[in-house]
């Protein structure tokens, strides 16, 4: 089971975007210039308490674009307790914490995350 490819299949879900294209897991392409990235800070072991810190990290051309994007992102997968799209793993979402500005990048767009607890099932 991949939890970060099971994370970025949800976020599609959720209407980020569409996997491959300007969702992606594990790395940040150097292009498109909106997109989300999916990174495990910890993936932690199924079934146990602590669960997994994943950071989102997204990009726009607009500090407000990139911002909203964060936004988003934490006010719909705050609180989420189901299963996660696509025949997806059962899974408990916490925000760690929402939208935080992390600068530009290289093309000076500009980058925000969110930190997520993720407490789930393993197969």
């Amino acid at each position: 089971m991949n939890l970060l490819r099971q994370l970025a299949g949800h976020l599609e879900f959720c209407g980020f975007g569409k996997s491959d294209e300007n969702i992606f897991w594990g790395r940040m392409p150097d292009s498109p210039d909106g997109c989300v990235c999916v990174f495990s800070a910890d993936s932690g072991l199924p079934g146990r308490s602590e669960g997994a810190s994943i950071r989102l990290v997204n990009r726009a051309t607009s500090p407000g674009e990139a911002y909203e994007t964060a936004c988003a992102m934490a006010r719909d997968l705050d609180g989420f307790d189901g299963f996660l799209a696509g025949n997806g793993t059962l899974a408990r979402i916490d925000v760690l914490s929402g939208a935080s500005g992390m600068g530009a990048d290289g093309k000076k767009r500009e980058l925000y995350s969110i930190d997520l607890r993720v407490r789930y099932c393993g197969e």
